[in-house]
């Protein structure tokens, strides 16, 4: 009877276990959700007022999100921003819906979606950090520090 009840309680126990070992799993990839990664900035030049940021953005949650807002203490307007070939002329132009689907990622780079920083309230010095925080659609609200750099590649083609 003893041995009986013995094997009932490991089983319990290890049923428990694995019960803890999905949960932790579980919460260990909602902690990855949202991230923002290798963000970078355009250090600028005398008398520029506008620079922009670039990043990668991960959705590692199960749902699309879509940025919903850019604010950078240094910039009196953050928005989110794209370049178009026009007529041979590459030109920006505001984004104002971009979605990011469960498990995917997107490019903020040269060239293509950028994070663009307007009337920028005093220089940006290369090897500065230039905060940028995104509000998403599902309410998370992430900040980056980005690494200003006077060469970013591909930039001169952009901007």
């Amino acid at each position: 009877m003893h041995g009986i009840m013995a094997v009932m309680i490991m089983l319990s126990a290890h049923g428990v276990s694995a019960a803890q070992k999905e949960q932790a799993h579980s919460l260990s990839n909602a902690e990855s959700g949202l991230q923002l990664l290798n963000a970078s900035a355009r250090a600028t030049k005398p008398g520029m007022s506008s620079s922009a940021a670039y990043m990668t953005i991960r959705n590692g949650t199960h749902k699309p999100v879509q940025i919903q807002s850019l604010e950078s203490p240094l910039a009196m307007k953050t928005e989110l921003h794209t370049t178009d070939m026009n007529n041979g002329m590459m030109k920006m132009r505001r984004v104002d819906n971009l979605q990011i689907k469960a498990g995917d990622e997107v490019e903020l780079k040269p060239g293509s979606y950028h994070v663009m920083l307007m009337g920028l309230k005093s220089p940006i010095a290369a090897d500065s950090q230039v905060p940028v925080t995104i509000t998403f659609s599902n309410g998370e609200k992430k900040t980056v520090l980005a690494h200003a750099m006077d060469e970013i590649k591909g930039q001169n083609m952009a901007h």
